[in-house]
């Protein structure tokens, strides 16, 4: 537990807790309008923020999104904060004139009419929608498309999308009832001859197989009756945590949705308020089962670029480097004893890491998550292919899979361009590693001197 100050009230909260969870707590409320209790902070609307000090240096911070610390001292109602939300107020009103939402919440910041143009539009683009289609209900049937004022989410090329799965959690969570795109699959499922009128609950994977008899008219059918009385969000909320386990294949490697992940191959997951941390499955793929790992010692400070570990497998070594930085609090103490772990269950048994980091919000701002990890794991997967065709002629299988022997047949030569070109990415300085198995005692601080 940690105890802060919120507005002058003592507060006591969870290590980890937003500022925003722990002023509700309390019963200070803070307005916001993109953040979802049951989806990973956004903070884009910036209408939550507050003032926060720490180490007596105050600064602007998400409320959404920054995480309590002891003896923090946080301010939510500033004259400063009241100026800015009100600013924030008159754009979403000239944004959306018209829309119940939009008109109450610059009303209750005591914004009456916006000095700017209006434009009449039915969005505040939140991403709310985006979001749950992509991170929630794992379909990613729609995005943003345009830039600026023409800004808006939308299917690719604004045709009917074959991905919708009609589940409507992105009507669930749209604040103004913009997103309308279940009711037009509606219509579209509707045309559709027998064997392809699946129902929405077998296309969001509650059930295994039943073909809608009810010309999808949900709010008449005893299933969907069913779903709702198990609880009062939407039906996709319930399969969230079992999807975030779930292993996504993307260029032939596996990755998780609720991991963070680093270029140099290190994957992350926060645990309230410390992360634990790993090696992703291309580098499990590339060096084969692991059966030597030399790492700082516990209590040691590391910073990003520092040397986080060297792992070895079939007569080869790899150099990989922390992403971010903080104080290791614990090593897995089942890869002391057997250091295969780390490959053979790189994202289960087999993490490396505890660390507790300086700054736990950048974990979020600086790693890659959701799209933009899968879209550099692509281009990895495909720089990789390309690498090795080059170097070697040799062509690896299509299906994605690398022979798990291919790190030993691979020259000295090609493997240092390997480990230069894909795991050296935060290179910064020297520190010295030691083997978990090693039978000297570690030091309590690493040199830095070599």
């Amino acid at each position: 537990m940690t105890t802060l100050e919120i507005d002058g009230i003592s507060v006591e909260a969870k290590e980890g807790t937003t500022i925003l969870k722990a002023a509700q707590k309390v019963g200070i409320q803070i307005p916001y309008f993109c953040y979802h209790k049951d989806m990973e902070p956004y903070g884009g609307c910036r209408l939550c923020m507050v003032e926060v000090t720490e180490n007596n240096f105050t600064r602007l911070q998400p409320s959404c999104a920054y995480p309590v610390k002891n003896n923090m001292v946080v301010k939510t109602d500033t004259e400063r904060l009241v100026k800015g939300r009100k600013l924030i107020a008159e754009l979403l009103l000239a944004r959306c004139p018209n829309i119940d939402s939009v008109i109450n919440l610059a009303d209750s910041l005591g914004v009456k009419q916006s000095r700017f143009s209006p434009t009449d539009s039915d969005c505040v683009l939140c991403g709310l929608c985006v979001r749950v289609c992509r991170d929630v209900a794992k379909v990613r049937a729609i995005d943003f498309v345009g830039r600026g004022r023409n800004r808006r989410p939308a299917t690719p090329f604004d045709m009917p999308s074959e991905d919708c799965i009609g589940c409507g959690s992105c009507a669930f969570v749209c604040p103004t009832g913009a997103m309308k795109m279940e009711y037009e699959n509606v219509l579209r499922w509707r045309k559709l001859p027998g064997p392809l009128r699946k129902c929405r609950y077998m296309r969001m994977g509650f059930i295994s197989h039943k073909v809608c008899a009810n010309d999808f008219q949900c709010w008449t059918c005893e299933v969907d009756q069913r779903m709702e009385d198990l609880g009062t969000n939407h039906p996709v909320f319930m399969l969230k945590e079992a999807r975030a386990k779930e292993k996504e294949t993307v260029g032939g490697f596996k990755m998780l949705s609720d991991r963070f992940y680093d270029e140099g191959h290190i994957w992350v997951k926060r645990l309230n308020g410390s992360v634990r941390m790993g090696i992703d499955d291309f580098t499990c793929q590339i060096i084969g089962v692991v059966h030597d790992i030399k790492l700082p010692p516990v209590n040691s400070f590391i910073s990003q670029g520092d040397p986080l570990c060297i792992i070895s497998g079939n007569e080869k070594t790899l150099h990989l480097y922390a992403p971010l930085e903080g104080k290791i609090v614990d090593i897995n103490p089942d890869i002391i004893d057997n250091p295969a772990l780390v490959s053979i269950a790189p994202h289960g048994r087999g993490w490396i890491l505890l660390v507790e980091p300086s700054d736990i919000v950048q974990v979020s701002k600086e790693l890659l998550s959701g799209r933009s990890a899968i879209e550099w794991l692509r281009h990895e997967s495909h720089k990789f292919y390309e690498f090795i065709r080059k170097e070697t002629e040799m062509a690896l299988p299509s299906n994605g899979s690398i022979p798990p022997d291919l790190s030993r047949t691979l020259k000295k030569d090609i493997w240092d361009k390997i480990d230069k070109a894909f795991f050296m990415v935060r290179k910064k300085r020297k520190v010295r590693l030691h083997s978990v198995g090693h039978t000297d005692p570690i030091p309590k601080k690493m040199n830095k001197g070599n």
